[in-house]
């Protein structure tokens, strides 16, 4: 377990693990300076004295700068200012690499937090709760005192709080390079849950393909310490930008046609006035003929024509009907050849519908005030989703979460579409089928493109700048 502090002898300097060093210091709050590590990376001993490589927890002053070389011996010497204000950790921080979830609340968790502020339960409310603060028979001061002294009894069988999040470790391995979804525990309040059994995970799952990989991407963008995780390809192949034509977000009613660059050939006129004109005309020409002609040869002709209109009815609205469904067709094909999006903007329509259905504000709203505060909308969007999709996979409430399950098929089915290079008819079909599904698909998307821009494949990104200076730099002096 780490210290509370790095005691370095005055005027002296001591040889120190760089990757303890700065597993310590994220632990501890600091952030990662971009441009410092890259630096890093690049110049090694060349690298300017003063070069900051990581920050404090709110990122406006140097916490581990460049020092000057007190020796010639290739050895980097790095320069700690730690101050102590900045330990604002507590027993609910996470260690590195480990991510929570909160969990929307529900009429029974909003129960248990009023009795854990101390006011009334409801009437109809008879269990004990063990968390809360005064116990139904505690009025006298000899009945507190006893309290402090012996424990309060534990709760009845039928008593089961319901966790409000959950935390779990994100690891990986030579063995298995992909992410791994490790050590899930529930909490109450940030706490342990132990008496909550907690199921194990289902690989044969649609969901477990993408719960580990989604997890890693919500963690890197929230500062999570995953150093020595590796991007796994299936987020990188998600990270092309500009995969959604701007004709399928019209079809599915998520930009306006005047937010969208042309794409559409213009419509013909559904109906020709000519034709209808000298259908009318030879209407009443047959007419003024049949009424020249004898009543037995009248009805006789009226019938004929009457038939002959039906017959010409049927075959307009058969061409209608041709052409109304090659007019889909085509329009159909011409949005998936249409101008590709950027991300952002997928991301940004795809969370607007979703804050318009009162999902993205009812998972704000359901969170902790703690948590949701200065959180982006897209980040819980994504959380919430994770919390379904762990639910999903481990079978609690599958039909409440079968939403998720369908998230993770219109995953699965956007990763196939950028692997072919293009989207198919079937995926615009099942597109405009569940418009839900897809927009959190691409919230999730977005939020991958984001992480993946910043930790690129290319062998640039701070995972990749921080992975290699610890594998040239073991040994630091630190003074």
């Amino acid at each position: 377990m780490w210290s509370h502090c790095i005691a370095i002898p005055s005027n002296n300097s001591i040889l120190v693990d760089l990757e303890e060093l700065y597993e310590f210091l994220l632990d501890r709050g600091a952030v990662p300076d971009v441009k410092g590590i890259h630096m890093l990376r690049v110049s090694g001993l060349w690298t300017p004295a003063g070069t900051s490589l990581m920050l404090s927890p709110d990122s406006k002053q140097t916490a581990l700068r460049m020092s000057m070389p007190d020796e010639s011996d290739g050895v980097l010497s790095l320069a700690l200012q730690w101050k102590p204000e900045w330990n604002k950790r507590n027993r609910s921080s996470l260690p590195p690499s480990w991510i929570r979830l909160e969990f929307p609340a529900t009429p029974s968790r909003k129960e248990e937090c009023r009795s854990d502020d101390g006011s009334e339960k409801p009437a109809n409310n008879t269990s004990t709760s063990p968390f809360e603060r005064e116990s139904p028979n505690a009025n006298t001061l000899e009945a507190k005192e006893n309290r402090n002294l012996y424990p309060d009894p534990p709760p009845p069988p039928s008593y089961s709080p319901s966790p409000t999040s959950l935390c779990f470790r994100l690891t990986s391995s030579s063995t298995h390079p992909f992410v791994q979804f490790r050590s899930p525990t529930y909490e109450l309040h940030h706490e342990p849950l132990w008496s909550a059994p907690l199921p194990s995970l289902d690989g044969t799952r649609p969901t477990t393909t993408w719960l580990a990989p989604l997890s890693l991407a919500l963690g890197l963008s929230s500062r999570c310490p995953t150093t020595f995780l590796t991007l796994p390809k299936i987020l990188h192949n998600l990270s092309l930008s500009s995969s959604i034509p701007c004709g399928v977000l019209v079809l599915a009613h998520l930009i306006s046609p005047n937010d969208a660059p042309e794409w559409e050939s213009p419509e013909l006129p559904k109906t020709n006035h000519l034709e209808a004109h000298e259908r009318f005309m030879s209407h009443q020409r047959a007419i003024a003929r049949e009424r020249l002609l004898p009543e037995v040869q009248q009805q006789q002709a009226a019938r004929l024509r009457q038939s002959e209109e039906l017959s010409a009815m049927g075959t307009r609205v058969r061409k209608e009907q041709q052409d109304r469904a090659e007019r889909e067709e085509r329009r159909e094909r011409e949005a998936i050849n249409s101008t590709r999006m950027q991300m952002v903007s997928v991301e940004n329509a795809a969370l607007g519908f979703l804050e318009g259905e009162g999902l993205v504000l009812d998972a704000a709203n359901n969170s902790d005030d703690a948590t949701k505060d200065h959180k982006d909308p897209s980040l819980i969007a994504v959380e919430r989703l994770l919390v379904g999709t762990y639910r999903a996979d481990v079978g609690i409430n599958a039909e409440e979460n079968k939403w998720a399950v369908d998230v993770c098929a219109m995953l699965d089915r956007w990763r196939d579409w950028v692997e072919r290079g293009g989207m198919t008819k079937e995926d615009l079909r099942a597109i405009l089928q569940d418009k839900k599904a897809f927009c959190w698909a691409a919230v999730a998307v977005g939020l991958v493109t984001k992480v993946c821009g910043e930790n690129g494949a290319d062998g640039g990104g701070l995972l990749n700048d921080v992975r290699e200076c610890l594998r040239v730099w073991k040994k630091v002096r630190l003074g």
